[in-house]
C-alpha cells in the first residue's frame, strides 16, 4: 500500500508535492522565487485538491508526509519566497502537467513534468532539455559542452567507483554546444567521484539527485 503521504490526493498532492522536490534539488539552493505554469486541466482543480500546497511545499524541501505539507504556502510567506501560479497550454501531455521555474540567489532551474498517479511523476524537460527523470534512483544530471569523448569520461569514473550504470540518455541542442546527460546507476555516487566528474574539461555543471522521497 502507498504512498505515505499527505493528502487528499496522490496524484494531485504527492506527486505534485515530489515535482516541487524535484525543482529544488536540481537548483541545489534555498529558493527565493518559484513560478508554477499548470496545465490547464490542473489549473482548474489545483486548489481543491491540495495541489498549490504541495507544489510548493516540494519547492521549499518538504518531503510527501511531512505534515506541515498543508501549511506550505504560509511557511514560503514567511521565508520569503515569493510564489506565483499561473495557467499554461503546455501541449500534449498528461493533465496533471506543470512547468516549475525556481530561481535562489545564485542559480535557477527549470523542469517540465506530470503526476502521472499513485504519487509517481515523469520529468520530461530539465533546463530545456528532454529528460526522462522518475525520481526513483540515484542519478547524474550532467549540463555540459557537446564534444568527443565526453561520454567515455563519465562512464568511466562511475566504473572505477564500481557502480552499475542503469540507464543512460543525452540531449544536446546544437553539434558542438549546449548538451545534457543523464545516467541513472544502482547506487549512490562518492562526492569524490562527483567532484571529478565535474572537473571534466567542458563540463558546466554536475548535479547528482538521490532518489526523491
Amino acid at each position: 500500500m502507498g504512498p505515505v503521504m499527505v493528502g487528499p490526493s496522490s496524484s494531485h498532492t504527492a506527486g505534485t508535492a515530489r515535482l516541487g522536490r524535484v525543482a529544488r534539488e536540481i537548483l541545489d539552493e534555498d529558493p527565493t522565487t518559484v513560478r508554477f505554469f499548470l496545465n490547464p486541466p490542473l489549473a482548474a482543480t489545483y486548489r481543491g485538491h491540495g495541489s498549490d500546497f504541495a507544489l510548493v511545499g516540494g519547492a521549499i524541501g518538504l518531503n510527501v508526509d511531512d505534515p506541515r505539507i498543508p501549511e506550505a504556502l504560509r511557511i514560503a510567506e514567511q521565508i520569503g519566497v515569493e510564489v506565483e501560479f499561473h495557467d499554461e497550454d503546455l501541449g500534449d501531455v498528461h493533465p496533471n502537467t506543470v512547468r516549475i521555474e525556481i530561481e535562489g540567489k545564485g542559480r535557477k532551474a527549470e523542469i517540465v513534468g506530470s503526476s502521472i498517479g499513485g504519487g509517481v511523476i515523469e520529468v520530461f524537460k530539465i533546463n530545456g532539455f528532454q529528460a526522462r527523470f522518475k525520481g526513483d534512483s540515484p542519478t547524474l544530471l550532467l549540463f555540459y559542452r557537446d564534444r568527443p569523448g565526453m561520454i567515455s569520461e563519465v562512464t568511466k569514473i562511475i566504473a572505477q567507483e564500481a557502480i552499475n550504470i542503469a540507464s543512460l540518455s543525452c540531449s544536446r541542442k546544437q553539434r558542438g554546444k549546449d548538451a545534457f546527460m543523464q545516467i541513472d546507476v544502482d547506487s549512490p555516487i562518492s562526492e569524490e567521484a562527483l567532484a571529478r566528474i565535474g572537473a571534466i574539461k567542458e563540463m558546466k555543471d554536475a548535479r547528482y539527485l538521490d532518489r526523491i522521497p
